[in-house]
């Protein structure tokens, strides 16, 4: 007997249930004894049935063919997951090899730190041997000689405004060395004392009657902080230098190479640059052009004859 649904074959003793399919074989021995319209509605079933079991056998003949895709796709998780463990074994190594590494620095900082710690004790030593040798009332003379001229020395202190302006900005950029914002703010503060902000340049008058404390605190505080490598004073020497050649002038302060005229953009805002390079306040733009109705070189005469005029007055 054949199985009607899945074919498998009984011979000598037919089950209750194929052990293929699991079809109910009890009900096909009595097939053909059923009135036609039973059989036609039993055949129907027997072949829904046979559909079914043909669907699932396709089913798991897809699943077998993927099989080794499974396999090989757990093959790979597998061999991925050994990877990251491995990763993650050499990432460990690693840090305990820098860990390792930084420890030893620590230590041979340590050995170092231990050695100059030692010489600067021989060193300590030795001067207080040589202090204990000289004569107490010559060591004692000496040191208060030496504490004597230090109280005596002036702390340099920037004169005060007579118009009320706060050179604190002007300070802290002179200080951290930031040479073009604070020459661009020296400038704004000529404006501002004399009341030319609207017009953006300076007249001789009001150069004739700048305010001789203001005058000496801008030229004071571009010469402390520049350790007296920038400031009017230095243009002043320079200017009395060449006798008030104004192409040589420019020529000795950067301001001209050869017959190039600089623009502003062309300065040396820093150490590098020559003496009296900075402050830049007889022009704005490029060395051979003035500022307003006068030229350079006028400005420059009218600024330098006012700080003589205060110096003057201030002796």
């Amino acid at each position: 007997m054949l199985c009607p649904v899945c074919g498998a074959e009984y011979v000598k003793t037919i089950p209750e249930y194929c052990s293929v399919c699991g079809w109910d074989l009890t009900s096909d021995t009595a097939l053909f004894a059923l009135p036609e319209i039973y059989e036609q509605k039993a055949q129907a079933k027997i072949n829904w049935a046979r559909q079914m079991w043909q669907v699932v056998q396709a089913r798991e003949s897809e699943y077998n063919s993927n099989g080794g895709i499974d396999s090989f796709s757990l093959e790979q998780n597998g061999a991925n997951k050994k990877n990251q463990n491995l990763r993650k074994i050499r990432k460990q190594q690693a840090k305990r090899k820098n860990l390792n590494r930084r420890v030893d620095e620590l230590q041979a900082e340590l050995r170092q730190a231990t050695i100059e710690r030692f010489q600067l004790r021989s060193q300590l030593e030795w001067v207080l041997y040589r202090l204990e040798q000289l004569n107490p009332e010559v060591l004692t003379k000496t040191l208060y000689r030496i504490e004597e001229q230090l109280n005596t020395m002036p702390t340099p202190e920037a004169p005060m405004s007579e118009v009320g302006i706060d050179y604190n900005p002007l300070i802290n950029l002179l200080a951290a060395g930031k040479w073009r914002k604070a020459d661009e703010l020296t400038w704004d503060i000529l404006l501002q004392v004399t009341l030319r902000e609207d017009e953006g340049w300076l007249r001789l008058t009001d150069i004739e009657n700048f305010p001789c404390t203001d005058i000496s605190t801008i030229d004071w505080l571009w010469e402390y902080y520049s350790n007296g490598l920038f400031g009017l004073n230095a243009q002043r020497r320079i200017w009395e230098s060449v006798g008030g050649q104004y192409g040589d002038f420019c020529d000795r302060l950067g301001w001209r190479d050869g017959e190039n005229w600089k623009y502003y953009d062309e300065l040396s805002f820093n150490y590098e640059a020559p003496e009296g390079h900075l402050p830049v306040i007889i022009w704005r733009r490029r060395a051979c052009y003035g500022v307003g109705k006068m030229t350079a070189a006028e400005t420059f005469f009218a600024f330098i004859s006012r700080l003589a005029v205060c110096v003057g007055v201030g002796e």
